[in-house]
């Protein structure tokens, strides 16, 4: 029984130590959907339009002799409610998944998450910090991550996605331009 007992701190402080405070999550078989609300510093409101860029990880079965193994993503975005709030659903057949928030005015947060057994559904209430520089946080950052959604056609992303992350960079641009 002692064995068990240990066993168990050991996978939940593991389980724990490695996610951010943010995170809670539900024991289960496996992950089926990520939800929480996006909001700024301090728990308001956002005051900015807002979308989530989900890449999601899926492993191949080729693996040569002393390689890693090759993992292909597949992206997507969606949009946060008027309150904030999202839902992502996790591919069961995805081992990985990477949540990168977005909003004008803001910087740029990510989330990496690794399936893992014994963790079930997530809740992730995510608090973005506003730029204290947004045009040098938009070059630097934001702009070349979002771009390589467009140019690069290993996320598989739908081609209305990158049309609108094409027009929303072009917008913050021109917007950043007059200024």
């Amino acid at each position: 029984m002692k064995h068990k007992i240990k066993i168990f701190a050991l996978i939940t402080f593991t389980i724990v130590g490695c996610y951010p405070e943010k995170l809670k999550y539900k024991l289960g078989l496996g992950t089926l959907y990520i939800k929480g609300t996006l909001m700024q510093k301090g728990g308001e409101l956002l005051k900015s339009d807002s979308f989530i860029v989900i890449t999601e990880y899926f492993s191949r079965f080729i693996q040569l002799e002393n390689e890693s193994p090759i993992y292909v993503p597949k992206s997507r975005i969606i949009f946060p409610n008027k309150k904030g709030d999202f839902h992502i659903d996790f591919d069961l057949k995805a081992t990985s998944i990477n949540l990168s928030f977005i909003a004008k005015g803001y910087k740029l947060h990510s989330f990496f998450f690794s399936r893992q057994i014994g963790i079930g559904n997530l809740k992730y209430d995510v608090e973005l910090i506003k730029s204290k520089s947004w045009r040098n946080e938009f070059f630097i950052n934001t702009r070349p991550y979002l771009e390589k959604f467009i140019l690069e056609q290993r996320y598989d992303m739908p081609d209305y996605q990158q049309t609108y992350i094409g027009n929303w960079l072009a917008d913050v641009k021109n917007n950043l331009a007059e200024k």
